[in-house]
């Protein structure tokens, strides 16, 4: 059997130091393919077009990246430390959020996470949202106590989105098939008048449900 096709990721950083860094840790990785290096929005949006990367790790002082940000294929993960920046980005359509000064294996799970397709967020950059939501997004009781008013199971599976677990991973602790855990996320995420998954599990960490890291 043939081994799957590697990650494609971009790296689209304005730090020539960070971008290098980054690129390393990625670079020496199996399975993760570095197809380029950006130090600003238009060579992002050039190697988007052209490269096709799965993954775009994206320094979010370059701005938006166009259409093409919310393409599927291109997976955003945030890379610079900004409580209102990552807010607004969650709010576009990013995937997930990891800190510039992110160790190897966090990054490395991450990324992999977002190719195949989830919602993550780092356990740095999960303490730092917890905060900022509440603070940048408004009054969210009543979010808050639709928590209390989810079924045990249900709470079960939003402990585990907060957690940052994959689907599978949530099926794993809690016995269930993963369609059924894919069903029961999204029912969770309609009942909490949430935008999707991420939001989702940020709410869990406010209700004190989990903890980030």
């Amino acid at each position: 059997m043939l081994p799957p096709p590697p990650v494609r990721v971009l790296v689209a950083e304005r730090d020539p130091a960070v971008r290098a860094r980054l690129g390393s840790l990625l670079a020496e990785t199996d399975g993760i393919e570095v197809i380029g290096s950006a130090p600003d929005a238009t060579a992002a949006r050039t190697t988007l077009r052209s490269r096709l990367p799965d993954v775009v790790l994206l320094d979010l002082r370059l701005g938006p990246l166009g259409p093409v940000f919310r393409r599927p294929a291109v997976l955003a993960l945030v890379t610079f430390d900004s409580d209102a920046g990552i807010l607004r980005a969650l709010r576009d359509g990013a995937s997930g959020y990891v800190l510039r000064s992110a160790r190897r294996n966090e990054l490395i799970k991450v990324v992999r996470l977002a190719a195949d397709g989830h919602v993550v967020l780092s356990p740095d950059a999960s303490r730092r949202l917890v905060s900022a939501a509440t603070r940048l997004s408004g009054p969210r009781d009543e979010r808050l106590a639709g928590v209390d008013r989810l079924s045990v199971r249900e709470r079960e599976v939003l402990v585990g989105v907060g957690s940052a677990l994959t689907n599978a991973e949530i099926a794993a602790r809690l016995g269930l098939g993963e369609p059924e855990v894919r069903s029961l996320v999204a029912q969770v995420v309609r009942k909490l008048g949430c935008a999707h998954r991420t939001e989702a599990g940020l709410l869990a960490y406010e209700r004190g449900l989990c903890r980030p890291g």
